[in-house]
């Protein structure tokens, strides 16, 4: 077992400052896992915290993500939106493993919006980056032991025994001589404990629950219907409320005609908003749709009127061709004298993230307060969001975060929130906002188009000893206002990840072209590797070729002082067969990424029809350190392929005169049941802190399955979608 020892804390540390303060482990690295934030430092030690305040009777929380009941029921409190990716669970694991809680009394609630919940990295509520679980990872357990430690001290005086000789077990302390008693009946107890000094965590040989394929929490609410989604929000005289939304990006509402609208039975009010669009509020979403339709509404100029389809891709190749900001540059990437070298150029289009439940946001403004319902992702921007409209302070708005119906980076803005808390405010009661699918297909916030350069050169032993790469692409911080993505040389940080590859390369030069032509954009799964993995790996595997060497062993010799990578592509390779030749008609690559803490490989196996892949076979290998839970990790690796065939076979979203040219999934498919391919998924054994899993196969699909192709054909794909290049 490691012990934690105090770093930096005072001897009887209060309650908020502990799930601030620094740990040390192992006696030398340093892990911050609370939050650099003022709230802390200036808390006041007498004030009963947050968590337990109004708490249900005969519940008590000794620490801020554990809740006891005198029944033994458990509550574990997460601030992460369940939105698919098993988090709920994970986080319950977490804790209950180092609470020593009986699994089957163990149950999740989503946290409120407080910063005891928020990022340890950044001050805000939020889901995102698969950061769930790598970022909370040391918190989570000292929470469970902590909360263990307080029912021990709490048993240990009321039998006046030395709390070294109380054991736990499924929820129940044992003392010497047959002495017992459940959490429950010494929860109220504990919770009046002073919190220990930083607790003994177990070791990994002594998890119970963690690593273990627990179904998930979720499931069984999900299963017989009483989960609550955002759509699923019912209120009290609730008026729904739809947008007409400005035909072309940068347009507005330059003057409106009501009457007929207003009209339509059921419509309510119509509303314009401080976004350009207009509002239709009504009894029920299908009179406020009838209301949009009637709407007579003249709109400005959109900035884009000029810039058609073409004239934009143009404007990426000329980007592309000025000098970038440089982010990776080790040896020089311009001596290629004696080098064997190539370059190509790729195109990659906007995407729409596209989650199965269109965007939604309830909202009812009261006096001095406020409460929103939503499925979001960064729940502290939408508490702001709502307090800017209504004229309140954040703390006087209430967020609840229902389950989401996928998120994969769209749920993190406040595009869907404002309007909704813009006309709770004009017709003074709760109403919920609705996107339709085309809404949200053509309201913007995609993954940014980019164009992307990649030279690469073999030195006379057939090494590859030069890769530069140079990307044209738009600033997610600059769009999000995050401006903790921007790294200090001024590079935003999904520009260019994943372009300097995990490889031994000797002359490696990475470079950013800010390009920006006014299209809203914003985080889709892997905000940057989606994008970048796909050109490095394609030019990594013509290199192979122009070597006369195979690309997985290409791949593996650049890899020979980095063990953990070797493990992960042998893994993918030999779940493959790889050695074994394909089957006649039959294309097969691989291609690997290093992201988000995980190391993940895959190989592929496809087939031509219709001139477009059939991916027939997919093995994917990954290194995603300590394992919460297997059958997640599957499932999200499962989940990742999935998205991204989808896109790499269908996915884009052209802007011509700055209107989107895509609607529904009839004109941006998603991958169907018939078409997907047999996926093995093995998990690396790792002994690493966890890393990220519910993006990490996305970036490696892209380009083994275009790798692939090349075997097959010899058609080398630079242009995305493959189903449109």
């Amino acid at each position: 077992m490691s012990a934690l020892a105090a770093h930096d804390t005072p001897a009887a540390p209060t309650r908020r400052r502990f799930l601030q303060a620094g740990v040390a482990l192992g006696g030398g690295l340093v892990v911050g896992f609370g939050l650099p934030h003022e709230a802390f430092a200036q808390a006041d030690a007498r004030e009963l915290p947050h968590y337990q305040r109004g708490l249900p009777e005969g519940e008590h929380a000794p620490t801020a993500y554990v809740r006891i009941g005198r029944d033994g029921q458990i509550t574990v409190m997460c601030g992460k939106a369940e939105m698919g990716q098993g988090v709920h669970t994970g986080f319950a694991q977490i804790v209950a493993d180092e609470l020593d809680a009986d699994w089957r009394r163990v149950r999740v609630q989503q946290a409120p919006v407080h910063l005891d919940y928020a990022n340890p990295n950044v001050p805000m509520v939020n889901t995102g980056g698969s950061t769930s679980i790598r970022a909370n990872w040391t918190r989570l357990r000292l929470s469970g032991a902590t909360a263990r430690a307080m029912l021990v001290s709490a048993a240990a005086q009321r039998w006046n025994v030395d709390p070294a000789r109380i054991h736990t077990r499924d929820s129940v302390l044992l003392g010497p001589g047959g002495l017992r008693a459940t959490y429950g009946e010494m929860a109220e107890a504990a919770a009046r404990e002073p919190l220990p000094a930083p607790p003994v965590l177990k070791g990994a040989a002594e998890f119970k629950l963690i690593g273990k394929p627990l179904p998930r929490l979720d499931t069984p609410a999900k299963t017989n219907g009483s989960a609550t989604f955002g759509l699923d929000v019912k209120l009290p005289g609730l008026l729904t409320a739809v947008v007409a939304f400005p035909p072309a990006f940068g347009a507005r509402a330059r003057a409106v005609a009501s009457r007929a609208a207003l009209a339509q039975p059921g419509v309510r009010q119509v509303v314009e908003l401080s976004n350009g669009g207009v509002a239709v509020a009504a009894d029920h979403l299908w009179a406020a749709m009838q209301g949009r339709q009637a709407l007579t509404i003249e709109w400005t100029e959109s900035p884009l009127a000029a810039l058609d389809a073409d004239a934009v891709r143009r404007g990426y190749v000329e980007a592309l061709n000025r000098e970038g900001i440089v982010d990776h540059n080790i040896g020089d990437v311009r001596a290629t004298e004696g080098l064997r070298t190539i370059t190509r150029e790729f195109d990659q289009p906007f995407l729409a993230q596209a989650p199965m439940e269109p965007l939604n946001c309830t909202v009812h403004i009261r006096a001095g307060e406020a409460e929103v319902w939503v499925g979001t992702q960064n729940a502290t921007t939408t508490q702001r969001a709502v307090a800017a409209v209504a004229g309140l302070r954040p703390e006087q708005v209430k967020v609840n975060t229902t389950l989401l119906g996928g998120g994969f980076g769209r749920r993190g803005t406040v595009d869907f929130v404002q309007p909704a808390a813009e006309v709770a405010r004009a017709t003074g009661r709760p109403v919920k906002l609705v996107y339709t699918r085309e809404d949200d297909m053509k309201s913007g916030y995609y993954r940014p188009m980019s164009r992307i350069r990649v030279s690469a050169g073999l030195d006379a032993q057939g090494r590859l000893a030069m890769l530069s790469a140079r990307i044209a692409v738009p600033s997610i911080a600059k769009w999000t206002g995050f401006a903790f993505l921007r790294k200090p040389n001024g590079v935003d940080t999904y520009a260019t990840e994943c372009l300097a590859p995990p490889y031994r390369i000797p002359n490696l030069r990475v470079e950013w072209v800010e390009h920006d032509i006014g299209v809203p954009i914003w985080f889709w799964r892997t905000p940057g590797g989606n994008q970048n993995c796909l050109p490095v790996e394609a030019v990594i595997d013509e290199m192979a070729d122009l070597a006369g060497q195979d690309p997985y062993r290409f791949r593996r010799d650049m890899l020979s002082d980095r063990p953990r990578h070797r493990r992960v592509l042998d893994t993918a390779a030999q779940r493959h067969g790889w050695d074994a030749a394909p089957a006649t008609g039959v294309g097969r690559g691989i291609a690997m990424v290093e992201i988000f803490g995980s190391i993940v490989a895959i190989a592929t196996d496809v087939r031509e029809a219709n001139g477009l892949p059939v991916v027939e076979r997919v093995s994917c290998a990954v290194d995603c350190g300590t394992v919460i839970n297997p059958r997640q990790v599957r499932a999200q690796m499962q989940s990742s392929i999935v998205y991204g065939l989808s896109a790499l076979l269908y996915g884009g979203v052209e802007i011509d005169r700055g209107v989107p040219q895509a609607s529904n999934f009839h004109d941006q498919p998603v991958l169907r049941l018939s078409q997907m391919p047999r996926i093995e998924v093995d998990i690396v054994p790792s002994e690493a802190a966890p890393g990220g899993v519910g993006e990490p196969a996305l970036p490696p699909l892209m380009p083994a399955v275009v790798n692939a192709w090349f075997r097959l054909t010899g058609q080398r794909v630079q242009r995305l979608p493959i189903g449109r290049a």
